[in-house]
């Protein structure tokens, strides 16, 4: 402590190993090393936010364990305790075609497509459903195909988590 200031370094402990734990332990082990700077996304594909983290596990962190930063953001993937982490990262799509949105949740999809695209969404069951809260819905079919041109508006069709696509 210099005249009153306490001096601290800005270099951080190595980022510990969290993939595989709960999200609860695993944030404590990244206080415990320094980073109070962590971010959660959810990489089951449904969009869902991080509200009661003793429910969700890591799968993935960036950085690797072992990197030493200097006071930056810890990234972690995460799903549901219950779920299964997907395997392999998604492909990028390329700008100007079409994602491979199927298996994503509706809000996945809108979060995807460029914002100035039409999207027409239909409940595939031929129910007529309204697709009110988006992340209980996932995408089926959808046109344009993958790693087609992105002209024109898209078309999902969409069911509800739990229903199987036909």
């Amino acid at each position: 402590m210099i005249a009153g200031i306490v001096m601290m370094s800005s270099v951080l402990a190595p980022v510990p190993d969290v993939k595989g734990q709960a999200l609860v332990p695993a944030l404590g082990s990244l206080r415990d090393a320094g980073y109070e700077r962590v971010r959660t996304t959810d990489v089951s594909g449904r969009g869902r936010v991080v509200v009661l983290r003793r429910d969700w596990k890591v799968c993935a962190q960036k950085p690797a364990a072992g990197a030493v930063l200097r006071q930056e953001r810890v990234e972690l993937a995460v799903v549901k305790v219950s779920e299964s982490c997907p395997v392999g990262a998604p492909t990028p799509a390329r700008p100007g075609f079409m994602p491979d949105l199927k298996g994503k949740s509706v809000r996945v999809a809108r979060q995807t497509l460029p914002r100035s695209t039409t999207l027409r969404i239909k409940d595939a069951t031929g129910q007529n459903r309204i697709v009110f809260w988006d992340i209980a819905w996932r995408v089926c079919t959808q046109t344009p195909a993958a790693d087609r041109p992105l002209e024109g508006p898209v078309s999902l069709g969409v069911v509800k988590y739990g229903e199987s696509c036909r």
